[in-house]
């Protein structure tokens, strides 16, 4: 696997100034760990910026919305006060009359409250199962049908740009599309006021629902099934490698036809939020190495399916056995958030695989295609330095055929000197405390404990925060178990090949698509993220003891140590 990265050459640093803007920002590692590609960044930060000014807007936030930023070539994020400025609150009854009386803030509030009592989240979850996955699909097939590589270069610029149109109106849906999160805490507080249970209890309820997560690998298990019966296939799995993954078809052409088909349906992913690394379709050799470890393990998807729908059911029914002795409209209450949140919790990863895996796979094709072109016309030095190319400038260098050799060395450079000096946690002081939510009307209320509390759970709060005891690394609890293994630190997608069967996987993050990795691991271990983090439920729909947010597991946990993970307690110990 290449990245963009990798160069034999050495490459002399370039400075990048360190600039912060006004306010406070945190590093957003747990999307983010790695620096973004030029084209990358010209793909996202503006974008979603704007998407999400728009979408805390018509939601009636009591926020601007979620910042974006690249400073010192690291992604920082903040949640966007009103007003744009970290400011002093105004004192509590100042701050109770300026909510009735200030035309902003009265439309803020007016959109809030409506927001909730037309229960805009539920009708976001609808139009996405009545439809907007579909045409989704659809839309996806569409622009994969063409082949830009044979495009000429001015037809290569305009597809690039119609991936890239559809790219952004397929960000602005995902994050519409995590606005129904709120669902997840109604249940949670349903059943925190109803039942006293913890965050995790009442996640446990859904385990199992989120099929787009563990699909891939389950079907990934009929072609292990496959190979189980053809030995030279076997065989081959044991030596598979970059090198010879393409001579699948030699060695058996029915599987390597299943395998094909497979690729397509599933590998056609960014396999993180960055279109210059490869998607999984690109690196067959991973999926190979994937099967070879379903086998080792004896992977059974079926058992896994019957486990969790097992863990569910018994969830259920210690629920509504305590509700028992409730009123009718507790137990109604319970129900009713039970129902929504089932309706979402499906949609959190389907929602990354159709809205951002499979557009940003669609962008790097595309935008391959104009390297190709630009490498033959000698404007560059190879087809991936586009990637050190910003959107425009790619458009610009087709039409004007100017040579961005320069501009593509001073970039590598650029990136060179960045991951050479990593940013600190977090620039700017801590924003001030708001007011209290007493004087909010009690839909703004609400809305305001919803947004804190997903910020919390989606990005984690206690990345960065430095391990005492080196044989004891704590974090946040995020899928029960416990599990005995053999770490293996993988820093970024281009170590998968250093995973081995029942390892212990201990990691900055993980994007939706490394799913089909866990087949293959026993437990995991991140650095940053929350309980509603990608990672987090991935690892709960595979019953696999996970603890995210432990703030440095990459640095103080080595390749070849023995470990426990606790998935109830968010503890792992050193064993040896």
């Amino acid at each position: 696997m290449t990245s963009i990265a990798g160069r034999s050459a050495p490459i002399l640093p370039v400075p990048v100034a360190v600039d912060p803007p006004g306010g406070f920002w945190e590093r957003e590692a747990s999307h983010y760990p790695q620096p973004l590609s030029p084209l990358t960044r010209s793909l996202w930060i503006r974008p979603v910026n704007a998407i999400w000014r728009q979408i805390a807007a018509d939601t009636g936030m009591f926020i601007d919305g979620i910042a974006f930023e690249e400073i010192g070539g690291w992604v920082y994020t903040r949640v966007v006060p009103l007003g744009g400025k970290d400011r002093k609150p105004l004192p509590a009854p100042l701050m109770w009359l300026a909510l009735r009386t200030i035309p902003f803030l009265r439309r803020r509030v007016r959109a809030g409250v409506r927001s909730i009592r037309d229960d805009l989240m539920l009708k976001y979850i609808e139009r996405w199962h009545s439809g907007g996955r579909e045409r989704q699909i659809d839309a996806i097939a569409s622009l994969r049908g063409i082949d830009p590589f044979t495009l000429d270069a001015d037809a290569a610029a305009s597809h690039l740009q119609e991936t890239i149109d559809f790219w952004t109106a397929s960000v602005d849906l995902h994050f519409r599309l995590v606005v129904p999160i709120g669902a997840l805490f109604q249940l949670v507080l349903a059943c925190t006021e109803l039942l006293g249970w913890e965050e995790r209890e009442a996640l446990e309820l859904l385990v199992g629902l989120s099929g787009k997560s563990t699909e891939p690998s389950h079907r990934l298990a009929a072609l292990t099934r496959m190979a189980a019966d053809r030995p030279a296939v076997r065989a081959f799995l044991d030596r598979a490698d970059a090198t010879n993954a393409h001579r699948l078809a030699d060695i058996d052409s029915e599987f390597a036809a299943a395998f094909a088909a497979y690729q397509h349906e599933f590998g056609f992913r960014a396999l993180r939020y960055e279109a210059a690394d490869p998607s999984l379709d690109e690196v067959p050799a991973l999926t190979l190495h994937l099967i070879r470890d379903q086998l080792v393990r004896g992977y059974d998807p079926a058992a896994e399916d019957a486990t969790r729908l097992h863990q569910r059911d018994a969830s259920r029914q210690r629920a509504r056995a305590a509700l028992t002795s409730h009123s009718e409209a507790d137990r109604e209450r319970f129900e009713r958030m039970l129902s929504r949140a089932e309706r979402y919790y499906p949609v959190r990863e389907e929602n990354e695989f159709f809205t951002v895996s499979q557009p940003t796979a669609l962008v790097r094709r595309a935008a391959l295609a104009c390297g190709r072109r630009l490498a033959e016309r000698g404007q560059i030095d190879d087809g991936e330095d586009v990637f050190f190319l910003e959107l425009a400038e790619i458009a610009g260098a087709l039409r004007a055929g100017t040579d961005q050799h320069a501009l593509v060395t001073r970039r590598r450079g650029e990136r060179t000197w960045v991951l050479a000096h990593p940013g600190p946690p977090a620039y700017g002081a801590n924003p001030p405390a708001r007011p209290p939510l007493s004087i909010f009307p009690e839909e703004i209320a609400f809305t305001i404990r919803g947004v804190d509390w997903a910020t919390d759970r989606i990005f984690g709060g206690a990345a960065n925060r430095s391990q005492a005891e080196r044989r004891r690394v704590r974090g946040t609890a995020a899928s029960p178990g416990r599990y005995t293994g053999v770490v293996r630190v993988v820093h970024d997608e281009t170590e998968f090949d250093k995973i081995r069967a029942g390892d212990v996987l201990v990691c900055p993050i993980t994007s939706p698509v490394w799913s089909v990795v866990f087949p293959s691991v026993g437990a995991l271990v991140t650095d940053t993220g929350g309980i509603l983090s990608h990672p987090a439920i991935i690892a709960r729909e595979y019953g696999i003891p996970a603890v995210v947010a432990t703030g440095d597991a990459t640095e103080t946990l080595q390749d070849g140590q023995t470990v426990t993970v606790d998935g109830r307690t968010g503890e792992i110990e050193v064993v040896g």
